[in-house]
C-alpha cells in the first residue's frame, strides 16, 4: 500500500486507521489466497461456529453477504464437507445450514492464517505496544 503523507487528513486518526484497515484486509486476503482459501469461507464457517447454525437467509444478513452470494459460498463450502444444508422442518422452503467437523478445523487453520497476516501488520509494533493498541482500539469501538 502506497503511503500518503501529504494527505489532507494524513494527522488523523480516521485517516490512520482507515488505513491500517484496509492493509490488514490485504494481509489476511493475501494469507488466505496463498492458502487457497477465501475469506468468505471463513465468516460463514465462524459465523455458524461462534453462534451456531442458521436459515440461509438469516446467515446472509449476519455476515452481511448478498444472499444469492452466499447460495455459491455454500456450494464450494458443502462441496468439500466444511459445511451441511438440511431442509427446514417447519419450512420446508427454508434450508438450515451448520458447520461440520471438517469444517471447524479448516476454521481452525484459517484462524492462523489471520493470526500470520496480524502478526505480519504489526510487526513494528513491541508487544507492550500491541497489547496497548489493542486496548484504545477496543475502547474507542465500545467492546
Amino acid at each position: 500500500m502506497q503511503k500518503s503523507p501529504n494527505h489532507r487528513l494524513a494527522d488523523r486518526v480516521l485517516w490512520a486507521l482507515g488505513r491500517a484497515s484496509l492493509q490488514s484486509q490485504r494481509l489476511v486476503r493475501q494469507h488466505m489466497l496463498e492458502a487457497g482459501v477465501r475469506t468468505q469461507h471463513y465468516h460463514v464457517m465462524a459465523s455458524l461456529d461462534g453462534d451456531g447454525e442458521a436459515a440461509q437467509a438469516t446467515l446472509a444478513d449476519r455476515i452481511g453477504l448478498d444472499r444469492s452470494d452466499l447460495v455459491n459460498v455454500l456450494d464450494e463450502l458443502e462441496e468439500v464437507g466444511y459445511v451441511a444444508r438440511r431442509v427446514d422442518p417447519g419450512d420446508r422452503r427454508r434450508k438450515i445450514v451448520a458447520i461440520t467437523a471438517a469444517g471447524r478445523k479448516q476454521l481452525v487453520a484459517m484462524d492462523r492464517l489471520i493470526y500470520a497476516a496480524e502478526d505480519e501488520l504489526l510487526a513494528p509494533l513491541t508487544a507492550a505496544e500491541r497489547k496497548v493498541l489493542l486496548g484504545l482500539l477496543s475502547r474507542v469501538s465500545g467492546e
